[in-house]
């Protein structure tokens, strides 16, 4: 009864303008209904509809049949809107931009349901709130949060399913690295397929592929750049980027999935990550099965304007001088459009225009350079369509323009821009530069002919074009614009047929669907913070049909043209040192084999799983999978285990053990991680050709192992010291001899309690902090039972002030405080804030704020396992520039045999950490994760 209610009330809320009309059509009542089952309609994102109902001749007969206004139902939703609607089975889903998710009836606007987040506080906090849409298939809807997990919903009834941290199966993919999720995932041929945003804050950019239970449905993340700190990457750490951040494609015929890569960054500043920058800014195919790599084609390879390859790319039969074709085609955010062999990658067509101006001189220190188009367009996330009746690709583009004023650094400067969280882009001018004097940004949408390759059509609109092309069977294509109208032209002469201002700026792509014989045309309004003045107003869904109202809204309050004027701004201020890498030669790693830890006997006696260790780390390459069989053999006693599933990190091996017991994973090489295994299913295991019973099954199930990968331990020495310690040394390095990264300063830390108004911990608590200048957010750890709390936290920004300027906020469930002014900290130091929250939420009282000495730091740790464990060192030092380290052990390990570990350590230290000097031994591990890789080596120490 209560759920009647409540839907009630939402119902009653929903806004509806203009009354449903019937219109009669000859045969409409007789056509099937046509759904929109996906973010582009379908997997192949060719955003093109079958429905006819609307054509040429019909279509200035479109009117409003409603608005669902989403400020109506809730008040505190976040303004803006990005949301591309699905339509399955009579229901609209639509997200808002804090990814609320409402079930509609695609008929009228009446709300079946509404699933909200539980940490709504939290997203209140992003300094970008956005979503794109949702996934639906399997009777379900699948959709990311900001805060980098996904959620698994019933579609009928909105009761939350599942829902999954992405860093479990992606390592590192969480919010305080920055990481976030604003698009929609896909679904096809039973994968949901993510990606995800950040690449201005030196991530780096991923691809990944669930099963519909939201297990991993590839045994690795793809990676699309290098790891940190290596090869273009090494220079600092907020070099990365090559994210997927817009929705990705798939082709059912021949499973492979496509998708664009962003910028490398710094965004403007290439000095700090030279050469082409490999996979960024590329159009990658891979097996959707396998998650292994088929080609890519890089778009820009040298790219110091923020230039995307952000377009979901499209697939489809189409004719090519003349001929069929299997083709791929993109549009960049540097306003051209390439079309390539789908199957091969060669390329049919490279650099066509979409947009009239593409000039970007190279960027100079200091002074102004203007280039066409800014970083916020041509081609944006707005997705094209491909018309198989004309063979045309459709783009609605952004015809924008700005000022850069590249920032002049020092050498010493250049050093000092590492930390996490100090986002240096390279523009001393702002984020995406600043609008060129007289120039007025607009939009224009346009038609290619993929048979020639040229431009056949073309329009221009007042305002930027985010939103995409959405065409129809009809002959009629549809896009709404920056200015808040939806515009219908004919598809085969971009004739203009009908208009309507909704009244908010619309950043979407329309959705065409028909039910019961009669055709909607969807499409939600809002606007984004980047486009048309920052048009986030509001948060709308408009359905339109032929025959409903004619009555428009009045237009959205949208900015005159300035004249602004640019001056080169003053070298960025610095950060942190920045450590350099060099390269030293080495010898690999011989391959060692461990056994699993003792188990349950069974029947047929003690289980074991055996797994290839000690796997030597290769450097990544972009023309590979980065990707190296290993192999594995489960038995009980000495008897082979045949017909048992493996899951390693989650991901279940799809074929089961062979007769001898083996089975083989295909482990990322590049990476210094253990991968762990266990058994998954024994209900179809053999022992010998006869079945276990259940107590077997259960037996083996609890069996675990794991495949390690790391730097090749070699130039091993031990000897005893005048105090009867033991002193070790040795080199680690990949196989091409290159040594790891070396420790630097990460970041700092921020610590402290959270209490309620009467001193009480609070337990939950997350605390937020924001700079000003770029807002980059940092999240803490939800606090303790005793109110205590840590975060990562960079005291620095972009401007000269000491103290730095943050914004303050924390979330408590769905309940979010704020310190009314801004807060204060000592540039580039720790600091310790204590807060005390009122009764409800709103405003607090200033927080107590000291600083502290020390700061978060990283790096690869070499460590030994002994017959008792691990062994916490007398005295260690980090490896060096050359890969060398040194530790001092225990003299009760004379004569016992050790063998090595590593871990890629981000701790806090009071001292600081530099390559070759002593570790702050304070937080060595007592245990090792299940990800530390172990049995890289051993050696036994002199007597």
């Amino acid at each position: 009864m209560a759920r009647r209610k409540l839907v009630a009330l939402l119902t009653g809320l929903a806004l509806a303008v203009g009354a449903a009309v019937t219109v009669g059509l000859a045969g409409a009542a007789d056509n099937a209904d046509i759904g929109w089952g996906s973010w582009g309609n379908t997997a192949n994102q060719n955003r093109h509809s079958s429905a006819n109902l609307i054509d040429v001749n019909n279509v200035s007969q479109l009117g409003r049949l409603f608005t669902v206004d989403f400020l109506k139902i809730d008040p505190t939703l976040k303004k803006g809107q990005q949301s591309f609607p699905i339509e399955v089975d009579g229901k609209l889903y639509v997200t808002t931009g804090d990814a609320n998710v409402f079930s509609i009836d695609a008929t009228n606007g009446k709300v079946n349901w509404r699933w909200s987040p539980a940490n709504t506080a939290i997203f209140k906090n992003f300094g970008i709130v956005a979503n794109r849409g949702v996934a639906v298939c399997g009777g379900h809807v699948y959709i990311l949060l900001l805060d980098m997990t996904i959620v698994e919903l019933d579609a009928t009834t909105g009761a939350l399913v599942k829902q999954v941290p992405i860093g479990k199966a992606v390592p590192g993919a969480a919010p305080n690295y920055g990481y976030s999720e604003t698009s929609a995932p896909i679904c096809a041929n039973d994968r949901i397929i993510i990606g995800a945003a950040g690449s201005e804050y030196g991530v780096r950019g991923f691809v990944m592929a669930y099963n519909l239970d939201l297990t991993p449905a590839w045994p690795n993340p793809f990676w699309t750049i290098p790891p940190e700190g290596t090869q273009w990457r090494s220079q600092s750490r907020i070099v990365g980027g090559g994210v997927v951040w817009t929705p990705t494609t798939v082709d059912p015929k021949t499973n492979t999935l496509y998708f664009g890569t962003g910028s490398a960054t710094p965004l403007y500043y290439a000095e700090l990550r030279p050469g082409s920058n490999p996979r960024a800014d590329s159009l990658i195919a891979v097996d959707l099965a396998t998650g292994k790599l088929k080609w890519w084609q890089q778009q820009m390879s040298f790219n110091e304007w923020s230039y995307d390859t952000a377009q979901p790319p499209m697939v489809y039969d189409g004719k090519v001088g003349g001929k069929k074709r299997h083709v791929v085609s993109v549009a960049t955010m540097e306003g051209v459009w390439f079309a390539y062999d789908a199957d091969t990658g060669q390329p049919f067509h490279q650099r066509v225009k979409v947009i009239d101006r593409s000039e970007h001189p190279p960027l100079k220190a200091g002074e102004i350079v203007t280039v066409y188009p800014s970083s916020l367009g041509g081609i944006n996330f707005s997705p094209a369509s491909y018309d198989p009746k004309t063979n045309y690709v459709l783009n609605s583009a952004s015809e924008t323009a700005a000022y850069f004023v590249k920032v002049p650094l020092s050498a010493e400067q250049k050093k000092r821009k590492l930390l996490l969280g100090d986002v240096f882009l390279g523009l001393g001018n702002g984020d995406f530069g600043t609008q060129l004097t007289g120039w007025r940004d607009h939009g224009s949408i346009s038609a290619i002919d993929v048979d020639s390759g040229k431009q056949v059509w073309k329009f221009n609109t007042p305002e930027p074009e985010r939103g995409g092309v959405t065409t129809t069977e009809g002959g009629i294509g549809f896009a709404g614009g920056g200015d808040g109208v939806l515009r219908a032209f004919e598809t085969a002469t971009g004739k203009l047929l009908f208009s309507f201002q909704v009244g908010l700026q619309i950043a979407s792509g329309p959705t065409v669907y028909t039910i019961a014989g009669k055709q909607y045309v969807a499409v939600t309004a809002g606007g984004t913070p980047t486009s048309s003045g920052g048009g986030t107003v509001g948060t709308q869904l408009h359905v339109f049909a032929l025959g409903a109202s004619q009555t428009q809204s009045k237009p959205p309050k949208l900015p005159a043209l300035t004249q602004t004027a640019v001056a080169a701004a003053a070298p960025a201020q610095a950060a942190a040192e920045q450590l350099t890498i060099s390269a030293s030669a080495a010898v690999p790693l011989r391959q060692h084999a461990t056994r699993s830890a003792v188990v349950r006997r069974t029947a047929f006696g003690t289980p074991h799983l055996r797994t290839a260790s000690g796997l030597s780390l290769k450097p990544w390459d972009a023309n590979t999978s980065n990707q190296q069989d290993a192999k594995g053999t489960l038995v009980v006693g000495n008897s082979p285990v045949a017909g048992a599933k493996i899951s390693v990190d989650g991901y279940v091996i799809p074929t089961a053990t062979a007769d001898d017991g083996s089975f083989t994973y295909p482990v990322d090489i590049t990476m210094a991680r253990r991968h762990v295994a266990r058994v998954a299913d024994a209900s179809g295991a053999t022992v010998g050709g006869k079945a276990l019973s259940a107590a077997d099954q259960a037996a083996l199930q609890g069996v675990t192992s794991g495949f390690s990968v790391g730097y090749a331990v070699d130039r091993l020495k031990a000897r005893i010291n005048k105090d009867g310690s033991v002193r070790v040394t040795g080199r680690v390095a990949d196989t091409a001899g290159t040594p790891p990264p070396i420790v630097g300063l990460y970041t700092y830390q921020l610590e402290g309690t959270v209490t309620d108004s009467a001193g009480k911990p609070l337990q939950g608590a997350v605390v937020v902090t924001r700079t000003s200048d770029r807002q980059f957010w940092t999240f803490s750890s939800a606090s303790d039972a005793t109110g205590h709390y840590t975060s990562f936290f960079s005291a620095s920004d972009q401007s000269t002030d000491d103290p730095v300027p943050y914004v303050l906020q924390v979330a408590l469930g769905a309940t979010n405080y704020v310190y009314a002014s801004q807060i204060k900290f000592e540039r580039t130091k720790s600091s310790r804030m204590d807060i005390k929250l009122p009764t409800a939420g709103g405003a607090f009282a200033a927080p107590t704020i000291t600083s502290k000495v020390g700061a978060v730091y990283q790096g690869l740790v070499v460590g030994v396992r002994g017959p008792g464990g691990v062994v916490k060192p007398v005295f260690e030092r980090w490896p060096d520039a050359t890969g060398t380290f040194s530790m001092v052990l225990p003299a009760a390990l004379r004569g016992k045999t050790v063998t090595f570990w590593q871990s890629q350590r981000i701790a806090y230290s009071t001292v600081p950490q530099l390559p070759g000097d002593r570790v702050d031994l304070r937080e060595w591990p007592k245990a090792l994760g299940p990800q530390v890789p172990t049995g890289l080596g051993s050696l036994t120490l002199p007597k």
